[in-house]
């Protein structure tokens, strides 16, 4: 549809939205450093890990004030006013249930918590129910009237399983990192930052090579590769570090597959609907991620700490009373190589799950729209 931006316009936005993701991790640890845990001012506390939410209130204001003096403005579309207040409470309860159900304080008695089951199924009943009222509502989310609905629908479903992807890699390497490899959490940000890396370099390389080759062939490949990476972390050695530069080398595929996907999924949902709804469209794919984030972590920590604990309910903590203290670190020694043993297969199980996630989406991927034919 007219007035969509080039893949390698969005490639360009999505390079500098995951270069944020390189520094946050960075600059978050660096300011948590330098003002110690504790101090207050004005009564409020302000030291420690608290200053990093803090400083993204300044931060936050000058991004208002860059939009507001470089965004140009316009009229919005439909007249403007028409808001689906019911759609956006049904899915926000639909979510709300899932995250609910999936959250368990006792992961030693089971992968869901007493609740789980009933949460899960009200939220799928409140997620059906998001459908049918998006199907038959006058005023929509996301209107796909005079639209292909396939193309669409692949889309967010792409970008919904690469989110998942994402942030079960930004929160397990840095675990990791810091058990298996024993890093603060500096060092397990340093080692995450091979991957967030190449996710922001492939986010710029996706939007060039959509233009050429088309949002579908990008993407699918993109999510192979992520899928091979994927299987290559899940096989890493329970003594993470004799394996090298194998750690970069994985890290850096997963990365570049992942980042492939950034921009074909916005210029295939830009490309197929009407330049009307192009906002809304491009908010969709956001949402679609975030969704695929904030669920796909959700299950994966809840399955992996249910895991965790079943792997060590039989370990019994060595304690130095009535033992001399050779026989207490020999006790203890056992006792952490069994941990980092437990450890070791948790990750491998998430991690090849991950795969398998980018597997499903590059088959998914398939159902993106068509190459467009080139104008002369």
């Amino acid at each position: 549809m007219g007035g969509a931006l080039p893949p390698a316009a969005l490639g360009a936005v999505g390079a500098a939205q995951e270069l944020g993701s390189v520094l946050g991790p960075l600059y978050g640890v660096a300011l948590a450093s330098l003002i110690p845990a504790g101090t207050a001012w004005l009564g409020l506390p302000t030291g420690g890990w608290r200053l990093i939410f803090w400083v993204n209130i300044p931060l936050a204001a000058l991004a208002a004030v860059a939009v507001q003096r470089g965004v140009p403005g316009g009229r919005a579309p439909y007249g403007g006013a028409r808001v689906d207040v019911i759609g956006g409470l049904l899915l926000a309860a639909a979510l709300g249930l899932l995250v609910a159900g999936l959250y368990n304080p006792s992961p030693d008695s089971g992968v869901l918590p007493p609740w789980g089951v009933p949460c899960v199924v009200a939220g799928l009943v409140a997620a059906a129910a998001f459908a049918v009222w998006e199907a038959r509502s006058p005023v929509r989310l996301l209107d796909l009237s005079g639209t292909a609905r396939r193309p669409v629908i692949a889309t967010l479903g792409v970008s919904f399983l690469a989110g998942a992807a994402l942030l079960v890699t930004l929160v397990d390497v840095q675990f990791t990192a810091q058990t298996l490899l024993g890093l603060d959490t500096v060092g397990g940000a340093l080692v995450l930052t091979r991957f967030l890396v190449a996710l922001a370099v492939a986010a710029l390389l996706g939007g060039l090579l959509a233009g050429r080759f088309g949002e579908r062939a990008i993407a699918a490949c993109g999510l192979a590769v992520a899928a091979v990476g994927y299987v290559r972390i899940s096989q890493w050695p329970l003594d993470l570090a004799s394996a090298g530069s194998r750690m970069d080398v994985d890290l850096v595929v997963a990365g570049l597959g992942l980042g492939l996907v950034v921009a074909p999924v916005s210029s295939a949902v830009l490309r197929v609907v009407p330049a009307a709804r192009h906002g809304v469209a491009s908010a969709a794919v956001v949402v679609a991620r975030m969704m695929g984030m904030l669920l796909g972590v959700a299950a994966l920590s809840a399955w992996g700490f249910h895991r965790f604990q079943s792997l060590t309910a039989h370990l019994d903590t060595p304690l130095p009373i009535g033992v001399d203290a050779a026989e207490y670190a020999r006790r203890l020694a056992e006792y952490t190589a069994k941990v980092h043993s437990a450890l070791h297969a948790e990750y491998t199980e998430i991690f090849l799950i991950t795969a398998v996630l980018c597997a499903a989406g590059a088959l998914w991927a398939l159902f993106l729209p068509r190459r467009a034919a080139r104008r002369p």
